[in-house]
């Protein structure tokens, strides 16, 4: 392993330390989108039907249990109409919720494109040094040596391969973890319209939550 390192040069360092920062990265983010994940495929219909069918204390006491950024945002929502507040302040206080999960959703996220981008430029970095330093030593004895070249070639193709191999799963997972945000942000946004469009025709019929 140490052998592997000296030949991959000072280029595999960095490349070994973006692969720590995204391990941690895609166990920390896995980890988060398992505990927010939602038991209830259409939780604003859920909601909304047990609002219809007088469990509102029940559907209240269900979502604050649940970790979920639908359930929060419905909970604001619910929570600014028990108090009375209008239907445009109902809706700022779940725009306010939704906003902050989504920043929640995002975060660190962004960084594994980073990562992957940058461990591919560092390995073709490396490529770049390493096949300089093979003519380097071949113009410097003056014999063509295939040995000379040999360790050069194998810090190029070290370097790129390590490159590589940080790159590919960090790609794979943001896109993973971008589909989970887009999803989830979309579930928010539709809980939330349902929620408000059963307020409003609540409010013409003249009934209360």
């Amino acid at each position: 392993m140490i052998s592997f390192l000296i030949q991959g040069g000072v280029v595999l360092i960095p490349i070994l330390a973006l692969s720590v920062i995204a391990v941690a990265l895609i166990i920390q983010k896995s980890v988060f989108f398992i505990h927010i994940r939602n038991r209830i495929e259409d939780l604003g219909a859920y909601v909304i039907e047990g609002l219809r069918s007088g469990r509102a204390r029940q559907v209240l006491t269900e979502l604050q249990q649940m970790n979920c950024p639908e359930a929060r945002v419905l909970l604001a929502g619910l929570q600014a109409r028990k108090t009375g507040q209008s239907q445009e302040l109902i809706g700022l206080h779940m725009e306010s919720i939704a906003m902050r999960s989504a920043d929640q959703l995002e975060k660190f996220v962004p960084y594994l494109a980073s990562i992957a981008n940058l461990a591919t430029l560092l390995g073709l970095l490396g490529t770049v040094t390493g096949m300089i330093v093979s003519f380097l030593n071949l113009k410097v004895s003056g014999v063509s040596d295939p040995a000379l070249l040999a360790g050069g070639i194998s810090q190029a193709l070290i370097t790129t391969a390590a490159g590589l191999t940080v790159a590919i799963p960090s790609l794979l997972f943001f896109h993973i973890f971008r589909q989970n945000v887009n999803r989830t942000l979309a579930r928010m946004e539709i809980a939330a319209s349902e929620l408000l469009t059963f307020f409003s025709r609540q409010k013409r019929s003249g009934g209360n939550v």
